[in-house]
């Protein structure tokens, strides 16, 4: 029987671990929580690394000499004023060229032109901030030292001291969406700082002032120079013009040229005479057909239009009249009615040579027109070429008078522009002024100590996290489920809980502590759920629990395991096989009397050395002692014959075995066993040795069930 003094602690523990909820032991691994608990793990490290940027930025900001910042704004309006008309620079810009402008004006505020009128007007030339020298005896001696050494600085005059130093004191900036600019001017006293604001926008103005002004000026002489050249230019244009037209005899009236009208009329007055003549044409043909037909002689338009025409009608209707009364009265052979006939046919005949003088008449009239057309196509042909030829002398006169006119117009405007530029000298239309004067400023604009503080705090967590990192990365030992499994390649079975200390757990009072905690029998449970097999039936299945190194949460999780399968029902044999250590035996206060060493002498049989609780149901193997024949290192096929035969009976039998790496007896122990358990420590076994571990278990490698990852705070992961 398993003796009195541990019963009790072993009993205890295994009611307090089975006491548990069985579902309280998941440990989902996230990269969130991984990367949290390697700064955990290594939080030493990274605050040490962050505290040494947050210490350097609370003693600059301590020692550094406070620097104040003043600010005076300038509006920098584009459009200038309008004095005059017409402006020697632009009136307007589009939106995007009045913000170049301005950008452009902003350089020219800390332009050395305008820097030089500030260190002048300040006397900063003589400044000891700005380069000038310092009077102190401390100042005078270390300038003396250096002086001696040839290290003296005194080759640069004073004025480009400061002039280089005010460079790096003075910042112009440009608000946003106006055209507002912003000058700012750092100093180590306040109204110093203002002052130099003050006179950079005095500066500025002065300077534009007088930019503006011998612009002008320059432009005026520069007109003036080309007057008397542009007058003369004009004249020799004119003069030639003048000779020209007396040349080609181009003369005008009215703004019209004399042949252009003769060329007009004539143009007219033929279309005219041919208008005639295809009249007069038509009426000679109407008159000959006429006459050639036989028409009714008072049918012809010429003859119903003439007078004489008409009287004779009037005659020879009168006479055709009487004729026919007398006819109708007398008879024709009537001498009245003899004579009417005779008088009808003269007045008949009358009509006739009428009729031939109007048909005279009207070829006479054709002949007319078509002599003055005649004239008129000659006379027509001649203007023509006299047209031409003027045409072609108006093409040179043309082109001169345009140089007359434009040597004019550039004479007229450059007379206008000198008189204007010689009066806008004296006029200022720069359309700038200050808005915001300077004001000594309140607060130190440097250092800024809670800005300062903010980066270095952040620096310093972003170097110590990295410190962290590497130390991590350049750490051969596993720490975390992740990285057993990423080592082993099998999965992590079960988390087990950290232990109080090395040397605590050397103490069978503190292991017995640690067994009852509920982190550890939480593990334990997941351990035998992952090992159980519902699907295998008939004989018991052995179990061996081996480490890469000498590791005493394996006992731990033996006893645990043990304790756990127990209390499901199941007939469990826990044997003690470390060989070296003995600590299962220990614990359990059965270091001395028969045990697995008399049993592998042959002395005894397995129920002999079998040590049974009746409480927890847990049968155990101890080491025992080896006799007087010093029996201390059995052949593994002893071991085999000897105890697993006979431990067969049993349903689960668990095997605790000495390191892999140490113990030869894990081998035949692995190749005879069904299942093996490997147990690393978190932070102290390496990952070589994992591998060198599993290397040597490679053989039977499809017995490895799953690792055990120990000494681990369940609290922080």
């Amino acid at each position: 029987m398993m003796s009195e003094r541990i019963a009790a602690p072993v009993g205890r523990a295994f009611s307090r671990a089975s006491s548990l909820h069985r579902h309280g032991a998941e440990d989902p691994t996230l990269d969130i929580r991984e990367f949290l608990d390697v700064l955990r793990r290594r939080r030493r490290v990274v605050l040490s690394v962050a505290a040494l940027p947050i210490l350097a930025a609370l003693a600059y900001a301590l020692l550094a000499t406070p620097l104040y910042t003043a600010t005076s704004q300038i509006l920098i309006d584009p459009r200038d004023q309008r004095v005059v008309k017409n402006e020697i620079t632009p009136e307007g810009l589009s939106p995007d060229g009045g913000i170049a402008q301005v950008e452009s004006q902003a350089r020219v505020i800390t332009s050395d032109g305008v820097l030089n009128r500030v260190i002048a007007s300040e006397h900063l030339d003589t400044d000891p901030e700005f380069g000038g020298l310092r009077t102190g005896a401390i100042s005078v001696l270390v300038r003396r030292a250096l002086g001696a050494m040839g290290l003296g600085g005194n080759g640069s005059p004073p004025e480009l001291k400061a002039l280089r130093q005010l460079k790096k004191n003075v910042t112009v900036k440009r608000t946003d969406k106006a055209f507002v600019v912003d000058v700012f001017a750092t100093s180590d006293r306040r109204d110093k700082a203002a002052r130099i604001a003050n006179a950079l926008a005095t500066a500025y103005l002065a300077a534009q002032a007088e930019a503006r002004a011998g612009l002008a000026r320059r432009a005026s002489e520069s007109l003036g120079s080309r007057l008397e050249a542009l007058r003369a230019n004009v004249k020799a244009a004119e003069d030639k013009v003048v000779a020209y037209r007396e040349q080609n005899n181009i003369i005008g009236a009215s703004g019209v040229l004399v042949s252009e009208q003769q060329l007009t009329e004539a143009n007219s007055q033929l279309a005219t005479a041919r208008a005639h003549r295809a009249e007069a044409t038509a009426r000679v043909g109407q008159i000959d057909r006429a006459l050639k037909s036989g028409v009714e002689p008072g049918a012809i338009p010429e003859a119903i239009r003439s007078l004489t025409v008409g009287q004779l009608r009037v005659q020879y209707a009168q006479a055709a009249r009487q004729r026919a009364e007398l006819l109708s009265k007398l008879g024709p052979r009537h001498p009245d009615v003899l004579t009417q006939d005779a008088q009808v046919k003269a007045v008949q005949t009358l009509i006739a040579e009428e009729l031939k003088r109007i048909a005279s008449a009207a070829h006479s009239d054709l002949e007319r027109a078509q002599a003055n057309e005649k004239s008129l196509e000659q006379r027509l042909e001649e203007l023509k070429r006299k047209a031409v030829d003027t045409s072609q002398a108006m093409v040179r006169l043309r082109e001169l008078n345009r140089e007359v006119e434009a040597s004019r117009a550039v004479y007229e405007a450059f007379l206008v522009r000198a008189r204007e530029t010689g009066e806008q000298q004296s006029i200022d239309t720069t359309n700038a002024r200050v808005i915001s004067p300077a004001n000594p400023p309140r607060d130190a604009s440097w250092p800024p100590r809670f800005l300062l503080l903010a980066i270095s705090l952040v620096a310093g967590l972003g170097l110590g996290t990295a410190a962290g990192m590497m130390r991590e990365y350049f750490d051969e030992t596993v720490h975390s489920r992740r990285q057993l499994e990423a080592v082993t390649n099998v999965p992590t079975l079960a988390v087990a809980p950290i232990l109080t200390s090395q040397g605590a757990a050397r103490r069978p009072a503190a292991m017995l502590d640690t067994l009852s905690s509920p982190g550890f029998a939480a593990a334990t449970r997941l351990l035998r759920e992952s090992l159980f097999d519902p699907s295998r039936t008939g004989g018991g299945r052995s179990v061996l629990v081996t480490s890469a190194i000498a590791a005493e949460e394996k006992t731990l999780v033996s006893l645990n395991l043990a304790l756990t399968a127990a209390a499901s029902g199941e007939r469990v044999l826990l044997v003690d096989a470390d060989f070296e250590r003995g600590t299962l035996s220990k614990l359990l206060g059965s270091a001395s009397g028969w045990g697995l060493f008399n049993l592998l002498e042959g002395r005894t049989t397995l129920p002999t050395v079998v040590l049974s609780d009746e409480e927890s149901g847990l049968n155990f193997v101890p080491l025992g002692e080896p006799t007087r024949l010093g029996i201390r290192r059995p052949k593994p096929e002893t071991i085999i014959r000897r105890l697993l035969e006979p431990a067969r009976r049993y349903d689960l039998v668990i095997v605790d075995c000495g390191s892999t790496l140490n113990d030869g007896y894990v081998r035949p122990f692995a190749e005879t066993l069904d299942d093996i358990v490997l147990l690393v420590r978190a932070g102290s076994t390496r990952k070589d040795e994992i591998r060198l571990a599993l290397e040597m278990l490679r053989l039977n490698s499809s017995k490895v069930r799953g690792t055990v990852l120990t000494g681990v705070n369940l609290e922080q992961s």
